[in-house]
């Protein structure tokens, strides 16, 4: 018996990747907050700035995929999940963390990490964003993947 092909069902992926990103994304902004220099926020000033966080994750998120998806003539690549168009877009996301945690860290707009946070060596970037843009992006992948397949 053979197996059925896998076809793509719904909203475009993008949105699948922002709803699930963007909620993934909250909860690990949260998680990682006490990495960050917090000068007694109060819970409400924290969640609003995990969820601006969050929003741009999002937004990295889904112009990672978008760009990884350049060039792809089947579209959408999650269906079959190569693996070079996966490396493209976490590396898309990689790339533009770094350009923001560089520019953002000790910005009067920015944050500033707190003493406990762990920085890549040689750097002063946050070891635990860079794992985040490992971690949620994947996760996020997965699960939009898994809607846009539905049941097949």
């Amino acid at each position: 018996m053979s197996r059925p092909e896998a076809v793509w069902q719904g909203a475009h992926p993008a949105l699948w990747i922002a709803i699930f990103g963007g909620l993934i994304a909250f909860a690990w902004e949260m998680f990682q907050l006490p990495l960050y220099s917090t000068d007694g926020l109060g819970p409400v000033e924290a969640a609003y700035r995990c969820g601006l966080a969050s929003f741009g994750d999002a937004g990295i998120m889904v112009a990672a995929y978008l760009g990884a998806s350049l060039g792809n003539r089947r579209t959408p690549w999650i269906v079959d999940w190569p693996i070079s168009r996966f490396l493209i877009y976490l590396a898309i996301g990689l790339a533009i963390t770094s350009v923001v945690e560089i520019l953002a860290v000790g910005a009067a707009w920015g944050w500033t990490y707190s003493p406990t946070m762990p920085l890549v060596p040689g750097t002063k970037i946050g070891l635990v964003p860079i794992i985040m843009w490992v971690l949620v992006p994947t996760v996020t992948l997965w699960l939009s993947r898994k809607m846009g397949l539905g049941s097949a």
